[in-house]
């Protein structure tokens, strides 16, 4: 898997345009938003936190009419914002993929410069 830094996504206008803050892996799975609604995930990119190696890593996974995939992990991000988003509600963690959790997208946002 391809390891990309902050600088590298940051300079990506692309990417940030197109980073999906609405859709979480209970989303992704369910297609519907915590109220209902259809959601479309057939665009964009999804961050998400997982384990690899048995550490927590920031996921991008590109969304896709027929099949997602996951393009890369992302560096630079702090060991504790990943930790603290493993600690969801097992509603919100699914499939071994856990939500950004509010400090880890603020932080990306800040990163991103996007704030």
């Amino acid at each position: 898997m391809v390891l990309v830094s902050i600088n590298k996504l940051k300079n990506d206008k692309y990417f940030l345009k197109n980073i999906r803050w609405d859709v979480t892996p209970k989303i992704f799975l369910e297609t519907r938003s915590p109220s209902g609604e259809k959601v479309d995930t057939t665009h964009g990119y999804m961050l998400y936190v997982d384990v690899v190696n048995e550490k927590p890593v920031l996921v991008i996974m590109q969304l896709k009419a027929m099949v997602s995939n996951t393009v890369g992990y992302v560096a630079d991000v702090p060991g504790d914002l990943l930790k603290e988003a493993m600690n969801c509600t097992a509603t919100e963690c699914v499939s071994g993929m856990y939500p950004l959790g509010e400090r880890l997208e603020n932080w990306l946002k800040k990163e991103f410069g996007l704030n």
